[in-house]
């Protein structure tokens, strides 16, 4: 991302710092001594869905027309400020630090329009770091860094359809008990957490990461550690190593993390810590990349209770591979996860596993030329019960055409369409069962860079 650098800003920061109550305490903040920058995005969309697959046509309003009417079209606007400062010091240690800010979008419109603002975060990654001979340390809320290695895709989405309920929020393909394709190791970011990455050796990279309390964003106090259903003390761990085997690049990654359950409820039942670990790896064969992961955890660890949330475990992997032909890029991949079927009731674990399987193929052509790219894809979805509940099952098909135009440094336009193919749970409608739904989307954006 380009950063440019703000001498105004600058300036202004220097006047803040150099008033009587500070100015003989701190030297003032400047251009010369400390860098600071502007950075961020704005996007603007035109979504258009000629029919919604998640439509609910069964509950009627008071005129006796269908509640759920979600219009055909929409204009998005979503951008995010990023305020950066950066300096070296004397001895050679980097410092700086960023906050990030909404400055449009869904979460903005919430804070403005909701109810009860207070609980709305407008600001994602705020944090401080310091870098130095021995590693870097990154203090606040972030991502942690990611070492993972996994499929090597070329497939591509026009997110020409999102699959939502009445109330715009996201809907899950097969009803509350299915498998997952989410391969992260991560809770909850954006919680205040310290993260330690020692200098790379011998093509080996780690990273450690704590937060005391996944509960809360931006604590800035003692919190309670024996909140029923929640999590604290969570410690990530990751390692990549890359290097060259035989002349071909290869990559391998392993990532193990925990987070205490609060829990101390006598009556609990099945909670657990939640001990998650991730193994992944990729190579390089001439024009083929071959690569993909293995990832097991337990669904609602630390929240388990009888008959509230029960113990699950999971099972997700995947392989890819991609191939390079000159200007073209072909990719094809397979995923599966798989998780503990619960019974009939609900409240407690079952027998077999209910599975969820997931395989696309992807093209992508550069030879357009002056930052023009082409991509097309395909990708199939299926959600199987193991004990065939309509209500948890669910099939998706989808195949995208896709055209990005990096037009200059910061701006770009993009043209997408989606042909998307839902067979959807029951519940969606009055007949109670499996109903299949085609809608066609189409997306033209403009993003500006900065």
């Amino acid at each position: 991302m380009k950063k440019v650098l703000l001498g105004t800003t600058a300036l202004l920061a220097a006047g803040m710092f150099a008033g009587p109550a500070l100015g003989q305490a701190r030297t003032a903040m400047t251009a010369t001594n400390f860098n600071l920058t502007l950075g961020g995005f704005t996007t603007f969309r035109f979504e258009y869905m000629n029919k919604s697959p998640a439509q609910d046509t069964t509950t009627l309003d008071g005129n006796g027309t269908l509640d759920d009417e979600p219009r055909n079209h929409n204009l998005d606007f979503d951008a995010e400020l990023e305020f950066r400062g950066a300096a070296t010091l004397s001895n050679g240690v980097k410092v700086g630090w960023e906050i990030e800010i909404e400055a449009g979008g869904t979460e903005l419109g919430d804070f403005v329009d909701d109810a009860d603002p207070t609980d709305i975060d407008i600001i994602d990654d705020n944090f401080m770091y310091v870098d130095g001979r021995l590693g870097k340390v990154t203090m606040g809320g972030f991502s942690v860094t990611s070492l993972d290695v996994g499929i090597a895709r070329t497939y591509s989405s026009a997110n020409g359809v999102a699959l939502t309920d009445a109330n715009g929020d996201t809907l899950d393909p097969a009803g509350a008990n299915q498998a997952s394709f989410t391969n992260s190791l991560v809770v909850s970011n954006g919680r205040n957490r310290v993260q330690y990455e020692p200098p790379a050796i011998a093509g080996f990279r780690l990273s450690l990461a704590y937060a005391p309390d996944l509960a809360l964003e931006n604590t800035v106090a003692a919190t309670q550690e024996d909140d029923v259903g929640t999590a604290d003390k969570d410690i990530q761990i990751g390692v990549q190593w890359a290097g060259s085997v035989m002349g071909n690049r290869l990559r391998t990654s392993f990532g193990w993390a925990t987070s205490n359950a609060e829990n101390n409820d006598p009556d609990a039942v099945g909670v657990k810590n939640n001990n998650r670990w991730r193994l992944g790896a990729d190579i390089e064969v001439g024009a083929f990349t071959v690569g993909g992961h293995y990832v097991k955890r337990i669904d609602n660890a630390v929240a388990a209770d009888a008959g509230t949330n029960v113990n699950e475990n999971i099972v997700r992997y995947g392989v890819g591979a991609t191939y390079e032909l000159g200007v073209w890029e072909f990719g094809l991949a397979y995923e599966k996860a798989q998780q503990d079927e619960l019974d009939a009731t609900y409240t407690a674990v079952g027998t077999g596993k209910d599975t969820a399987t997931r395989w696309d193929f992807g093209v992508q052509y550069t030879g357009l030329g002056s930052g023009r790219t082409v991509l097309a894809g395909i990708r199939q979805e299926k959600w199987a019960d193991n004990g065939n509940d309509p209500d948890l099952e669910a099939k998706t098909r989808a195949i995208d055409l896709q055209y990005n135009w990096d037009v200059a440094p910061g701006l770009e336009l993009d043209f997408g369409y989606t042909n998307y193919r839902y067979t959807h749970h029951a519940g969606l409608d009055s007949t109670n069962t499996q109903a299949t739904r085609t809608s066609h989307g189409i997306k033209i954006q403009t993003k500006l860079t900065f």
